[in-house]
């Protein structure tokens, strides 16, 4: 019980440190994003998007690597098998550099090919446009090299150096905007060029940073073949699922670009700025209590895993609501003072990417524990199937004629069948309690999600949404009935008892 209580503390703590990061974070990213698209202009911003995205589609292996090396480690740490941690983290570091070198390779080959002959790009910004792509895979193959290096910190569950190196990684961002105001060079270029240097000293510090405070990060690199084996097998499905992820996400903007060209991926390029706040938001939680979830299943608490899914799904819910629920109601005024020019669609990208992410915040901790069992083959075959499906859909969707913001609905739809999916996998492989998981949903979930809606509701029959002021309005008006409405429908006792003792803990420690 007290190992509980322990870990329940520490997901709070890091949780805090993980707000703290999101919070400057945000107001960084926010700002820094208004400065861009006022610098670049909207082409050539929907140019960098764009070529990101494509880059993007290399992500698909990065993202099965970076998936499975924080499983293991994260595994081997719940069991307390120190020795194989220190195979483990050898072995992924090794493929990490091999990987790192073939994929700028296979890149540079094939994304300049694709750039060349297939997007719709102004033949005047092309060269740019090339520089950005070069810059993009530089980035891009460095983080394939860093990605047991961030594992390490997340299962060690460092939350406050992931923050502090956060927050870093943003400020230099905003210095090198500022720096664009100056540039000697065409500004697309000399913004990739400042994006990979900034990548550099961001994943330098990360190595000598692991290097110095985890024993098993000191390891040389090398491959121990049963340990490949064991993760190429993991690492062979989580590519099939990733490679469905990024076929959905990226071939959006592809398809976006190819139907109507740069000006709606810059619209797409800032809903997902404002999708990303979000996001990071949720993830603040989310990242804290990961670790917790795949310790719990590797050292066999099957009390304890139930337990995480369940709280863990709710409050990130609760996260959402508070999040969610005012900007959608004031996206078209938050834009009109973010930005200094609003792209055609981007309201309406913004807040069908919100609701996306609203359904999202309910797959994360299912994934999470899907993941720890390492039997993942049908929940990725599906997912594969279900999101190229949702691409074919798209497609069509276009072809007909149908608005850009058909793209965005479907992915809403397609989203609710991996939902459904999650819940199954779990009950399959997992000591699941199901009953209690549904039962969450009815008295907990559903009654705080019915009563925003009305706030809203009244909000946009009797108030209207086109002020700065009136966002500010409901905003704390909307925090003040569902707060209190969270902390009594929402949660149970020892769940309120619990952030009480930690609020009188924490005056303590200040008082004293």
């Amino acid at each position: 019980m007290e190992g509980q209580q322990s870990s329940n503390r520490r997901i709070a703590k890091n949780t805090v440190m993980l707000y703290i990061r999101m919070i400057v974070v945000m107001l960084v990213t926010l700002y820094t994003s208004r400065l861009v698209l006022a610098v670049l202009g909207v082409v050539d911003y929907g140019i960098y998007s764009v070529v990101g995205g494509l880059v993007g589609m290399f992500t698909i292996l990065s993202g099965s690597l970076s998936v499975s090396t924080s499983r293991y480690l994260t595994y081997e740490l719940g069991r307390g098998d120190f020795a194989q941690l220190k195979k483990t983290f050898a072995t992924v570091s090794a493929i990490h550099i091999l990987l790192a070198i073939a994929m700028f390779i296979i890149c540079e080959i094939l994304a300049m090919w694709f750039l060349n002959t297939k997007l719709n790009i102004p033949a005047e910004r092309m060269h740019a446009a090339q520089w950005a792509l070069h810059c993009s895979i530089a980035c891009f193959s460095l983080s394939l090299f860093a990605v047991p290096y961030g594992a390490s910190v997340i299962s060690h569950e460092k939350m406050t150096t992931f923050a502090y190196l956060s927050i870093l990684d943003v400020v230099i961002k905003l210095l090198i905007v500022v720096l664009l105001y100056i540039s000697p060079i065409d500004k697309l270029v000399f913004y990739s060029i400042l994006g990979f240097i900034t990548s550099v000293i961001y994943q330098a510090i990360y190595f000598f940073y692991c290097a110095v405070k985890f024993p098993e990060c000191k390891a040389r690199p090398a491959l121990d073949r049963k340990i490949v084996k064991e993760i190429s097998m993991f690492v062979g499905w989580t590519f099939i699922g990733n490679a469905a992820v990024v076929l959905k996400d990226e071939g959006v903007v592809m398809l976006l670009n190819i139907f109507f060209g740069p000006v709606v991926n810059a619209a797409q390029g800032v809903a997902m700025q404002v999708n990303g706040v979000v996001t990071r938001f949720i993830s603040g939680f989310m990242t804290a209590v990961q670790p917790q979830i795949t310790k719990s299943y590797a050292s066999d608490e099957v009390g304890r895993l139930n337990d995480l899914l369940v709280k863990s799904t709710k409050f990130s819910f609760f996260l959402t609501v508070i999040l969610i629920f005012p900007l959608i109601n004031n996206t078209r005024t938050l834009l009109d003072v973010w930005l200094v020019e609003v792209p055609d669609h981007a309201v309406n990208f913004a807040n069908l990417i919100l609701v996306y992410t609203f359904i999202d915040c309910f797959t994360t901790p299912l994934y999470t524990a899907v993941l720890a069992t390492s039997k993942i083959k049908t929940y990725e075959v599906v997912l594969t199937i279900l999101y190229f499906l949702n691409v074919i859909c798209s497609y069509l969707a276009l072809k007909m004629g149908m608005a850009p913001e058909s793209v965005f609905v479907l992915a809403i739809l397609f989203k609710f069948f991996v939902v459904v999916l999650l819940i199954h996998q779990s009950k399959k492989l997992l000591d699941f309690d199901i009953k209690r998981y549904f039962r969450m949903f009815v008295t907990r979930i559903i009654p705080i999600l019915v009563f925003g809606c009305l706030i809203s509701l009244v909000y946009l029959l009797f108030v209207g949404n086109d002020t700065f002021l009136k966002l500010i309005a409901f905003t704390i008006a909307f925090e003040a009935l569902v707060l209190p409405f969270i902390w009594k429908a929402g949660m149970t006792v020892p769940e309120r008892q619990f952030i009480k003792n930690i609020i009188v803990e924490r005056l303590h420690l200040k008082k004293s």
